[in-house]
């Protein structure tokens, strides 16, 4: 049984006029980019239990931000996380600031 892919990528804590949200807050960052996930899950019918893999980029990535990475991922999947998931750390990202960027791949249907 399949159904429609979505695939939404290079996901960063900035706004449409490229500003910069939460500047130096892992965590601020992380919630606000879930909830461009959400948001734009939710334009093609899907919602955050459709997603089936997800990759989180940190910038600086260490152990001591396990907990912060912990935290905004169980905000936003609750306690019925089924994605695969990998975090991978990383000198920068494109964006300025930007502590995290979230790729998901959803499967509406599945």
């Amino acid at each position: 049984k399949g159904g429609k892919t979505v695939h939404l990528s290079g996901l960063v804590a900035g706004t449409i006029e490229g500003e910069l949200v939460g500047c130096g807050d892992l965590g601020v960052q992380m919630a606000y980019v879930y909830d461009t996930v959400r948001q734009s899950l939710e334009l093609v019918g899907a919602t955050p239990a459709d997603i089936v893999r997800q990759r989180v980029f940190i910038v600086g990535l260490t152990p001591a931000k396990r907990p912060i990475i912990m935290k905004a991922m169980m905000d936003f999947y609750g306690d019925e996380q089924s994605a695969t998931s990998t975090c991978v750390g990383v000198d920068a990202l494109l964006l300025e600031g930007a502590l995290v960027e979230i790729d998901v791949t959803a499967v509406i249907g599945a």
